[in-house]
């Protein structure tokens, strides 16, 4: 007997094996999925992993029921990844799976269906040309029926191909102005005949295909530099400024791959980017390219997949090079040759919940390390990491430090809100210097951009008697006031209210709104000045890909005059005509309480400053921030990327922290405040016996209370030198230990390895 170990879309450790048919001994492999039943009733579309002839002791072995693929849909390359991310994040191989295979694959209630379209063409007995000349001249009294007829035959190229062709009914009816009537006539006297044709849903553009750019002799340099890099290396940092021409680097270097027949994976942190680079790559590649992130529907994103499985989509052509986010990691390679990683210093590289929690820059060097493709990371500035293991000689390092065409970076100005409130020269959250720039750069037909890292109108309301400030029910966060949807909203359960007009507390009616986000600032830009054309680019502004595409279009058509948003407007957008930058308040950034948060500003701000002047001139920022005679902002200022670098590393050096050590957290929530304090406490005493990590915690985080569940984080520390295998090992053995105590089994834990 045959029996296959399966992986069930379920976060449950290990495999689970079930006996395979005879009928389905042929197509039963490693990557095809199956059909099982686990529990009493309960039926799971799952993947066959292994295929063996041991039989499991101890209990009743079930039967595949059906396996609904005739080839495997997941390759070698993708099950060795898919091993290898639940081991190193410490999840479950049933966790990867749900993550990585669009739901059309895991689902029976919403399972593929290819979309078609209807086919005709003329009955095969009316092939013989002196029966069709027969039947045109019969239809001559009937002329939407000739019209047809003789539409098709000019579709089908008659007379060159006398063989009857398959063609498609909507075009023919679309050409010829005729209706359905006319048509099912034609198929009634047997004249045509019909059949639906599957067809793809992904997109198809004609485009004039065009070589890619000359790139200038800098750029020239750190091309040749980057690939006798790859000699050497297989992960090569290119540390190129905002505006230096990473992109064509990476376009010819895609080029010289696809000569080659390889494919191509070109990430990106954020679906808000891909509108303009996939622009971009479309016309110098065509078709060749591919785009894979959520805000495709199930079907698409299957439909990708298959085509990269070379399985059919409509007759599409495969795919050579996919543009996407952190889920088309998963896709189906076969041939990578090469992996870009553009600004993958962001953070939305890594996955925060639901597990498995893997940072995709590092998964792109390991799924890069099984296709023995190389991997170019990008970015104007780097994480810390990636510079610290070019220093360390584990990457290769290109750098560009001048823009394109030699274009002066932006003049950066920093704006003290301290001295400007004490000399009342503030307007609401505008300095006098701010609104002037504003002012000038509207004047003279340039475009702005604003930035502030807080959404919605305001953070908070706050009675102005007694202090209290409304929060949210299932959350220990106050609630974020949002005018146009006149709610309070929280920002992390998603819960919503009524806006809060009399206190909770003493029943006064002065509630002040405090803080403020791009809702407000948008709302106040239209006081300030009147008839200026102005959008905003945040997470509640986006609600759907069309949404999103329309106003990066319209900025860059001039449509739009004034950008307001949060950091989606930092990554990596490139627009012609932005003559100032103005980032409202630096602080809020700096002050939170994470050992990465300096580097999040600096990058940040640079990042931000980085869309101003990028074409016809030099540009201006203005960074207001209370704080400003801070190092960092002067380092912002001269953008001394190696400096902040010096400075940060030193510091992570002395306090441990990465990339001088691995962090590994460890997350515990349950709707018991009292008992999550006992099993953290039981847990971190069991961890500081058996490994000598340096433990910190348990604790409680910022907001300690989500969903109605309380938290509280254990924070493991490792130094780089000692073996982070093992100190895993000991996590898996204490959370069993203590999984195996029943007071303790409704306590839920997440481990995070390496958490961002």
């Amino acid at each position: 007997m045959w029996y296959a170990d399966v992986i069930l879309p379920l976060p449950l450790a290990g495999f689970f094996t079930y006996q395979i048919p005879e009928e389905y001994l042929k197509v039963a492999k490693p990557g095809v999925r199956a059909i099982v039943q686990a529990g009493k009733k309960k039926k799971y579309t799952a993947l066959i992993y292994r295929i063996h002839q041991n039989k499991p002791e101890g209990y009743e072995v079930k039967s595949i029921l059906a396996l609904p693929d005739h080839k495997a849909i997941v390759n070698k390359f993708q099950l060795k990844l898919w091993d290898w991310i639940s081991d190193y994040y410490m999840c479950t191989p049933g966790d990867v799976y749900r993550a990585a295979m669009p739901a059309g694959f895991k689902s029976e209630k919403r399972a593929f269906k290819p979309k078609t379209e209807c086919y005709v063409r003329l009955n095969l007995h009316l092939k013989d040309e002196k029966k069709l000349n027969e039947l045109l001249d019969n239809l001559s009294r009937a002329p939407r029926q000739y019209k047809l007829i003789m539409q098709y035959l000019e579709s089908a190229g008659f007379p060159e191909k006398l063989y009857p062709a398959w063609t498609g009914l909507k075009e023919l009816l679309s050409k010829t102005g005729t209706s359905h009537a006319v048509y099912k006539s034609l198929v009634k006297k047997g004249i045509l005949e019909t059949r639906q044709h599957e067809v793809s849903r992904l997109d198809v553009y004609n485009t004039e295909i065009e070589k890619p750019l000359s790139l200038n002799e800098k750029q020239i340099k750190a091309l040749n530099t980057v690939k006798e890099s790859f000699e050497a290396k297989d992960v090569v940092l290119l540390h190129g400024i905002t505006s230096s021409g990473k992109t064509e680097i990476y376009i010819h270097l895609i080029s010289e791959e696809l000569a080659k027949g390889k494919q191509v994976l070109y990430l990106l942190p954020e679906i808000a980017i891909t509108t303009q680079i996939i622009m971009r790559l479309r016309r110098v590649f065509g078709d060749k390219v591919g785009i894979y992130h959520s805000k495709f529907s199930g079907h698409e994103r299957v439909e990708i997949w298959k085509n990269l499985n070379r399985q059919s989509t409509g007759m599409r052509e495969p795919y050579q090079i996919i543009l996407g986010v952190r889920s088309s990691l998963f896709l189906p390679f076969d041939s990578l040759g090469l992996v870009i990683v553009d600004e993958e210093h962001e953070n939305t590289y890594k996955q925060f919940d639901p597990a498995p929690r893997y940072h995709a820059r590092d998964t792109a060097i390991m799924l890069a390390r099984l296709h023995n493709a190389k991997v170019l990371l990008g970015s104007a500035t780097p994480s810390l990491e990636s510079y610290y293991n070019c220093l360390t000689g584990k990457y290769g390092q290109v750098e560009l430090s001048s823009r394109y065409l030699d274009l002066q970076p932006p003049e950066i100005k920093i704006v003290s809100l301290h001295e400007a409130y004490r000399r009342k020269q503030m307007k609401s959250h505008f300095s006098v210097q701010l609104l002037e720039a504003i002012e000038k750069s509207l004047q003279q037909h340039e475009q702005v951009i604003l930035f502030q890292n807080r959404r919605g109108f305001s953070l908070y309301l706050e009675c102005g008697a007694c202090g209290w400030v409304p929060r949210c029910k299932h959350c220990d966060v106050s609630l974020t006031y949002h005018k146009k949807e006149r709610k309070m909203v929280c920002h992390y359960c998603g819960y919503k209210a009524e806006t809060v007009t009399v206190c909770g507390s003493c029943g006064s009616t002065h509630m002040q709104m405090k803080g403020f986000g791009t809702e407000k600032i948008e709302d106040e830009i239209a006081l300030f000045f009147p008839g200026v054309r102005t959008a905003r680019l945040d997470i509640d502004a986006i609600r759907s890909r069309k949404t999103l595409e329309n106003i990066i279009a319209g900025f860059e058509r001039g449509e739009i005059d004034m950008l307001v948003g949060t950091q989606m407007i930092s990554k990596g957008l490139d627009f012609d005509n932005v003559g100032l930058v103005g980032i409202l308040n630096a602080d809020n950034m700096l002050n939170y309480p994470d050992f990465r948060a300096y580097e999040r500003s600096f990058q940040l701000m640079l990042q931000v400053s980085g869309r101003a002047g990028r074409k016809n001139k030099r540009g201006a920022v203005i960074i207001q921030a209370y704080d400003s005679d801070r190092e960092l902002y002067s380092l912002v200022i001269q953008n001394d990327y190696r400096a902040f670098a010096r400075s940060q590393l030193s510091e992570r050096k002395s306090f441990s922290y990465p990339p001088y050590a691995r962090l590994i957290e460890i997350t515990m929530k349950s709707k018991e405040r009292e008992i999550l304090d006992q099993a953290a406490e039981v847990l971190a005493t069991t961890l500081k016996k058996q490994t000598d990590s340096r433990i910190m915690g348990p604790e409680y985080p910022l907001i300690s209370r989500i969903r109605n569940y309380h938290l509280k984080r254990i924070l493991l520390k490792t130094d780089k030198e000692k073996s982070i295998a093992c100190v895993k090992e000991t996590i898996r053995r204490s959370l069993d230990e203590l999984r195996l105590k029943d007071e303790y089994k409704k306590v839920m834990i997440s481990v995070d390895v390496d958490p961002a």
